[in-house]
């Protein structure tokens, strides 16, 4: 009798982890999407002179744009393959996008830190701008 229930409990847990397993390939757990269609991505790309100062600062103001904002997005800094760094925001709408860049205009706060990131990477001039609309 010992013996089946020791081989009743082991089947149940291999069973039990098998289940649990199974399910790795279902679909919606792969990468989710990068941007859903109608939203905005916008890409900023600055070859900045001192980019680790440039990483840090521009991490400090996604930072202050996810606190302070009335229009929230979301953003993710990088490291170009050439040294670059970007910065890729993704807004819900065309709209969304066009309220937030007037709130960065008129903050102050956001102002100063975009000054101290044009101290550390060089002229705004440099830095470019691809705004893409999902599909």
């Amino acid at each position: 009798m010992k013996v089946i229930k020791t081989t009743a409990l082991a089947l149940m847990a291999l069973l039990i982890c098998a289940t649990v397993v199974a399910g790795h390939h279902e679909k919606g757990e792969g990468p989710k999407l990068a941007a859903k269609p109608g939203q905005v991505m916008i890409v900023y790309y600055w070859p900045c002179a001192d980019a680790d100062t440039g990483l840090a600062l521009i991490k400090e103001m996604i930072a202050y744009e996810r606190d302070a904002s009335p229009h929230p997005y979301s953003a993710a800094p990088a490291i170009h393959s050439d040294g670059a760094l970007v910065s890729v925001d993704v807004h819900s709408s065309a709209e969304s996008m066009e309220k937030a860049v007037a709130w960065q205009e008129a903050d102050g706060a956001w102002q100063a830190q975009f000054a101290k990131m044009e101290a550390a990477c060089g002229s705004a001039d440099d830095l470019s701008v691809n705004v893409l609309t999902m599909q």
